[in-house]
């Protein structure tokens, strides 16, 4: 990541609030879909309370705190270290931050290979075409994915950030995996995914 990516994410950050921890956009989805009400109940019992969680381009940490709040060991990462400071805020706010190691990361570069395997990984709302395979990769068998990248589907004024449509279906179709809820609309595209236990 470039010097001026890094003071735009700073700048981004600089003025936000703690945030309310809260649940992974498809989760959310996945309860305001009529025919998924059941399913978002078995997606979040699917979460473990347990474990390890990766929160990849955490920005404020709702994510992570929430995980945190479950009773998970989360790591977060984001390029921007206003970002990573905000998290831990965040995260000490919700009375997790013994739970939670925030580190500034470019993700660029990928996942540091010095952070093992996960039961959940979370990424959402950051697009990181390079990191799917890693996102399987770095799950332990049964471990959860939960990805929601912006999407062109449903987009007022699609950017350059916006995926193309039906990118994270085509992505995520691996053997090793099962896709447990998929949704795009509303220039938002979300997966939630399960490694196969061994």
């Amino acid at each position: 990541m470039s010097a001026d990516d890094a003071s735009r994410w700073d700048a981004r950050y600089a003025d936000a609030e703690l945030a309310e921890p809260s649940p992974p956009d498809a989760l959310v989805a996945a309860d305001r879909s009529e025919t998924d009400r059941t399913r978002k109940a078995t997606l979040l019992d699917l979460v473990p309370v347990a474990g390890r969680a990766l929160d990849v381009a955490c920005g404020a940490g709702a994510q992570t705190a929430w995980l945190a709040a479950r009773g998970l060991e989360v790591v977060a990462l984001d390029a921007s270290p206003v970002a990573i400071d905000l998290t831990a805020r965040t995260a000490d706010a919700a009375g997790v931050r013994s739970r939670v190691e925030a580190r500034v990361v470019d993700l660029d570069l990928g996942i540091p290979t010095d952070l093992g395997t996960f039961d959940v990984i979370v990424c959402q709302r950051f697009r990181a075409v390079d990191l799917y395979d890693s996102f399987v990769e770095r799950l332990r068998p049964g471990g959860l994915a939960v990805v929601t990248v912006l999407s062109r589907t449903g987009a007022d004024h699609p950017g350059a950030f916006h995926a193309p449509s039906g990118e994270l279906r085509t992505a995520f179709t691996r053997p090793d995996t099962d896709v447990l809820f998929h949704q795009e609309t509303a220039g938002q595209e979300s997966v939630v995914l399960r490694r196969h236990p061994t």
